[in-house]
């Protein structure tokens, strides 16, 4: 085909779809994000760039999941099945940060000012000292702004200590209610994940309740109290025979095998003729 060819059009066609958006981060995808962050800096200089890929990124190599997990456990996000979503505790905290404490592009500006004491062109006392000053400037803009965080998980249920009313947290572990005034501390566990397994589905079952009130509870719909659980589990291990017990008594089937049998004692009493 040259330029200036004519084609004879036979069919046109029109076929209807939709884009899809990019895949959720999983907790693999996130490490490596935070590892080479480079990818979400928006319209900042090459240098940034650079500094982020030399200095390895945002965070270590022995504090990164760490910094994970304390996002999960503070219900900033959540895991549903590998995907990491954010929730909407993470989004009101997004809102209500400065700009600047969401860009990567931080980070390698510190990194650059510590290169520069490292090779002695600036000073370290002056560094810590802009740091304090900027921690104190973003403390003030925070408590002065008008926004303020609202719970989207309060409950109806009001703390026995204070009186305020108690947020219901989930994580991984299992539900909790705890009161949402830190100096209070109060905390009720409602829920916890457990690795026994439902007769039925085979599913790990949840242990709902306090004292001899306690049950399990599973997706498929099973109820039963842990109590009558930990009876019939009892009864199993008493059935149950060790590998060495089994172990045993196959040795002891096969000395006794056809070995002064009934069968073998009356052949050797018989006198057969020549």
């Amino acid at each position: 085909m040259t330029k200036g060819d004519t084609l004879a059009i036979k069919k046109v066609s029109l076929e209807k779809g939709q884009t899809k958006p990019p895949a959720r981060l999983s907790e693999a995808t996130l490490l490596s994000a935070m590892e080479k962050p480079a990818a979400f800096l928006e319209e900042e200089s090459a240098d940034l760039v650079k500094t982020l890929g030399e200095t390895g990124g945002i965070g270590t190599v022995a504090t990164r999941a760490d910094i994970i997990e304390k996002l999960l456990n503070t219900q900033l996000m959540e895991k549903r099945g590998k995907e990491l979503v954010i929730t909407k505790k993470g989004k009101q905290l997004l809102e209500l940060v400065p700009s600047e404490l969401q860009s990567p592009a931080l980070t390698a500006q510190w990194e650059q000012k510590l290169d520069q004491i490292a090779k002695g062109k600036l000073n370290k006392t002056a560094f810590i000292a802009e740091m304090k000053q900027y921690a104190t400037t973003i403390v003030s803009e925070i408590k002065q702004s008008k926004q303020s965080f609202k719970h989207d998980n309060v409950t109806g249920t009001p703390c026995p200590q204070c009186g305020k009313l108690l947020l219901e947290l989930e994580n991984k572990h299992g539900k909790r209610r705890v009161c949402q005034d830190p100096a209070c501390g109060y905390k009720k566990n409602i829920s916890k994940t457990t690795n026994a397994r439902c007769p039925n589905c085979k599913k790990k079952m949840e242990l709902w309740g306090e004292g001899e009130g306690q049950m399990f509870a599973c997706v498929c719909g099973h109820r039963e109290k842990m109590s009558t659980f930990q009876e019939k589990r009892k009864n199993n291990q008493h059935k149950k025979v060790s590998k060495r017990e089994v172990n045993q008594y196959m040795k002891k089937q096969k000395e006794s095998d056809f070995t002064n049998s009934a069968l073998a004692d009356a052949l050797s009493k018989l006198k057969l003729d020549k």
